[in-house]
């Protein structure tokens, strides 16, 4: 069996900070030392788990590329930026002429196996300590976090590559050869994690408000039901999402706006988003807590904390066009046009010039943008949570998944559009429910991947060189094959 080398992901066991760690990492002193002087404490297994979520955080190698993958090469929006070489590893993965020496693809694939190794650990090495040093019911709760974190990223192994090398224990030296798992392996981790969580964890209801932003019962419960609608399981997706909306712990926001504006993170209607905080410690990118989300999204022409956004992720056309005439609240929430003023009234009034070269069709995504006074003086330093599951999304898989069951799927879709003043679908059947998916959840990094797992790659992306069975999943990293037998 062909096995492929995830070392360089292993060696990289476990740093333990209440922050990003790329400095910290240097004085680290060697894992067994460290798996020998650290467990010692319930607050130090606390940190670990803090360990696990701190890579969800990494500006610039995982929290943009939902929005690259998902919207741009989804053709959501054009990938902008500045002309010439900015950002060039997205040009052969937005044409399909991808190979597997495409470096994000590498640093994707590392970091994803530094968390589930950080999960690993944590998992393990909670599990052995004493009850005198930590009580049962907590020790419980924190693996079931660190469950839930392993949980996510091996969901996003799969979904980017699909036969990946399955890790449920931290490896020794002779284990670092890895076979690669069918996927119907993966997706069993991926669901017996995703259950174990949401049995040990709090609802969101019941979460201490210093927790808020961890994760609980109901986002393992939402992530569950995602990989149900990945792997089609129509049945389980309606079942688990049938108990989400009748826990009611979620409901929507009544206004639609609301859900994106940063006074209002951690709505009622977020269900699972990646935390991120203004530290003005001045230091660039992953050295600080902040997100960069904003200034990547943020137009050329329009200053950011004093400096120009860098124009990525221009919403296009055709997603405009998608839009019904009256869904004038999702479109204008979503979508800012050249010459639009935001924020009327207001000390933080502004009016946007969208035009640049690399703009095509002269739009930004308003999603992501801060009005002055929310910016950061470090533009990389952004306060603005990165929204992974909401409500909304947990409606449309119950709509999805009752459809395909011949259920009642009119009822959570309509209550959807019902919250932005719309009657009845003009669409029928599943149409109706892609085209909800696409102008509800615009721009927040969902396309590639439900056109993929629908079915559609060659229906929607053919014309751009999708090949149905060839670009569903993207290419193991060259890096990785080198250091493996797997070619």
């Amino acid at each position: 069996m062909k096995k492929i080398n995830i070392i360089s992901a292993v060696l990289v066991l476990l740093i333990i900070t209440t922050t990003s760690c790329r400095k910290e990492f240097l004085d680290t002193k060697p894992p067994t030392l460290v798996m020998e002087d650290f467990f010692t404490s319930e607050e130090n297994a606390r940190l670990a788990v803090n360990g696990c979520y701190d890579v969800m955080g990494w500006d610039g190698n995982h929290n943009t590329i939902p929005f690259f993958f998902g919207d741009i090469i989804g053709r959501d929006g054009w990938k902008g930026g500045d002309v010439g070489s900015d950002q060039d590893w997205m040009d052969n993965l937005i044409n399909f002429t991808y190979t597997p020496d495409n470096y994000m693809l590498n640093i994707a694939w590392k970091n994803y196996y530094i968390a589930v190794n950080r999960c690993n650990t944590a998992i393990e090495n909670i599990s052995a300590m004493s009850s005198d040093i930590i009580s049962d019911d907590v020790r419980k709760e924190l693996i079931a976090e660190a469950r839930f974190v392993r949980g996510y990223f091996y969901f996003e192994l799969e979904k980017t590559w699909g036969k990946v090398p399955l890790v449920d224990h931290v490896l020794s030296p002779s284990e670092y050869q890895q076979p690669l798992a069918s996927e119907e392996e993966i997706w069993n981790f991926i669901e017996e994690d995703f259950k174990a969580a949401a049995k040990d964890l709090p609802e969101r209801s019941e979460q201490d408000p210093e927790d808020i932003g961890r994760a609980t019962a109901g986002a393992a419960k939402a992530f569950l039901a995602k990989a149900y609608i990945f792997q089609k399981k129509w049945q389980e997706a309606a079942d688990v999402t049938d108990e989400i909306i009748n826990s009611g712990e979620y409901d929507l926001m009544p206004n639609y706006a609301d859900v994106f504006k940063l006074e209002n993170e951690n709505n009622e209607e977020i269900v699972f988003s990646i935390q991120f905080k203004e530290t003005g410690n001045g230091d660039y990118g992953d050295d600080n807590e902040g997100t960069m989300l904003c200034v990547y999204m943020e137009t050329r022409n329009h200053p950011f904390a004093g400096i120009g956004g860098w124009g990525f992720n221009c919403p296009t056309q055709d997603l405009v066009d998608e839009y019904e005439p009256e869904d004038s609240i999702r479109r204008e929430s979503t979508i800012i046009r050249n010459g639009e003023t935001l924020w009327k009234g207001t000390p933080d009034e502004s009016t946007f010039n969208t035009t640049f070269p690399t703009n095509i069709d002269h739009y930004s995504n308003q999603k992501y943008v801060l009005p002055a006074s929310q910016q950061p003086a470090d533009f990389s330093d952004a306060s603005k949570n990165w929204i992974v599951i909401r409500y909304a999304e947990v409606l449309l898989w119950n709509a999805e998944a009752k459809f395909h069951l011949g259920g009642d799927w009119q009822t959570p879709l309509q209550k959807v559009r019902s919250r932005v003043g719309l009657g009845p679908t003009p669409y029928s059947g599943i149409d109706a429910i892609y085209h909800e998916r696409r102008v509800e959840l615009a721009m927040e990094g969902h396309r590639f991947w439900d056109i993929v797992r629908q079915g559609r790659g060659e229906e929607v992306l053919g014309k751009y060189g999708f090949v149905e069975g060839v670009n569903n999943h993207f290419p193991i990293a060259q890096d990785q094959l080198d250091l493996s037998d797997i070619w």
